[in-house]
């Protein structure tokens, strides 16, 4: 199995980790002079629970369709998968149908149901969390710090709310959302064609804000066990789904049909865009004022030299590449869609594809990870090969020990994906008629396929 230590490396500031999940607020950073990033999958606690809000557009699904981002594992209505552990942990209960009351050393108490879903309640640190039989689930947090509560709906749209501050957000089936922040100063409205317009409620000033300033999808709360439960025959409890991003739309597909792995990958990001590929005509700045050590053509065209030594070039078509003087590192996007991260000083080399598989060397570290649009994959270094097949299974061999091989369960698959190295590459142009460069795709996970 793969270990942080060895398969995450050393991580300059041009490659540091940046999925910082937030709770209630919107976020609308502009890329300078900030270095390369990497990513990181992470479950974070943070807020939750409310009234429950009307689902019935996830019970009106026809021909076996269901949300997208809902499967049998998020809701009840399939007989539950069942642990195979020969002993019971100490403060387990188990009933016969499968049910289960498990109080943790940590003071921490949770009941699962035969049907999968759940409800646990942390009263130390004010924490509680109920799963629904329709998928849906609530997570709060109150506690002396923190009055946080999040509903989450069976068809991914969610409501959260910052008791404390006033802040709250609510998204709806049709794409289109609503987030205060700043006490009620600041309220953005997002529309059903996924553009939103930020309002300073004082002065009535309006401003249109990027994707990128959206607000961030709420964490799901985690179940306090592990795969394997708390004990013989106790069921395994329902896995909450995960919410849409503000602006998507719900939509229904048959779980494993193309059209939900389609949906799917536009919902999670990993879907190829036209704002990641060159071929349509790229939007131009509206800025009044050009960046300092900017260049813009007639085309639209620029280029751009940062304070850092950093040399930028962006063609008409959004593609685009940059190079550090200072140590040569550099990365480049792609008419196709796939791009390039070299970073010399920490001897990383990332290329990913326009489907969104990729490869990562680590030089200084002797390893490499390598994902394939079939979902297969493989991250080999000086001591270990860990393989894995389109199926989805997965096993580690450890070199040292020839007859030690064992199965590697998808959770504890290697969970960090190249990040962004956009962070040279000002991302709404330089000045005015300069060009909007593309954007990264998103890679793929380990394990994911791609969708064609």
């Amino acid at each position: 199995m793969l270990t942080p230590r060895r398969f995450a490396a050393p991580l300059s500031a041009s490659v540091a980790l940046v999925l910082a999940l937030s709770a209630c607020t919107t976020s609308s950073v502009k890329s300078q002079e900030s270095s390369p990033t990497m990513s990181e999958s992470s479950a974070a606690a943070a807020t939750s629970e409310s009234s429950p809000v009307n689902t019935a557009a996830a019970s009106e699904s026809a021909d076996d369709k269901l949300p997208v981002g809902l499967t049998d594992d998020n809701k009840a209505g399939k007989p539950r998968p069942r642990s195979s552990m020969k002993d019971t942990l100490k403060g387990a209960t188990i009933n016969e149908d499968g049910s289960w009351t498990y109080d943790k050393p940590d003071g921490t108490v949770m009941t699962t149901n035969a049907d999968g879903t759940w409800h646990w309640k942390d009263e130390k640190n004010g924490q509680e969390a109920t799963l629904h039989a329709d998928g849906s689930w609530d997570y709060s947090t109150h506690n002396e710090y923190v009055k946080k509560t999040i509903h989450m709906n069976a068809d991914g749209t969610w409501r959260q709310k910052n008791e404390k501050t006033g802040d709250s957000t609510e998204t709806r089936a049709d794409g289109s959302w609503e987030n205060h922040e700043g006490g009620g100063k600041y309220v953005t409205t997002g529309t059903t064609e996924g553009t939103a317009t930020k309002k300073n409620t004082a002065t009535g000033e309006e401003r249109e804000i990027p994707k990128e300033g959206f607000p961030v999808v709420p964490p799901a709360p985690h179940t306090q066990v592990t795969e394997n439960v708390v004990g013989p025959n106790s069921v395994v409890p329902l896995k909450p789904r995960v919410g849409l991003k503000p602006g998507l739309k719900v939509t229904y597909a048959v779980p494993g049909s193309e059209e939900d792995k389609q949906a799917s990958a536009e919902a999670d990001g990993t879907a190829l865009t036209d704002d990641n590929k060159a071929g349509k005509p790229r939007p131009r700045s509206t800025d009044k004022y050009s960046e300092s050590n900017a260049t813009i053509n007639e085309d639209g065209s620029w280029t751009h030299t940062t304070v850092g030594g950093v040399e930028v070039k962006v063609n008409a078509d959004g593609t685009w590449e940059w190079k550090s003087t200072k140590d040569g590192s550099s990365a480049a996007l792609h008419a196709d869609g796939s791009w390039d991260f070299d970073d010399v000083k920490y001897q990383q080399k990332i290329h990913v594809n326009a489907d969104g598989s990729w490869t990562w060397e680590d030089q200084r570290n002797q390893s490499v990870t390598i994902t394939h649009a079939d979902g297969s994959w493989r991250y080999e270094d000086d001591r270990s090969l860990d393989t894995g097949l389109a199926d989805g299974t997965a096993h580690h061999v450890d070199k040292q020990h020839s007859n030690f091989n064992r199965e590697i369960k998808k959770e504890h698959f290697p969970a960090k994906v190249p990040g962004f190295p956009t962070s040279y590459v000002s991302k709404n142009g330089v000045g005015p008629n300069s060009v909007v460069p593309l954007k990264p795709r998103t890679p793929l996970k380990v394990g994911q396929k791609a969708v064609s």
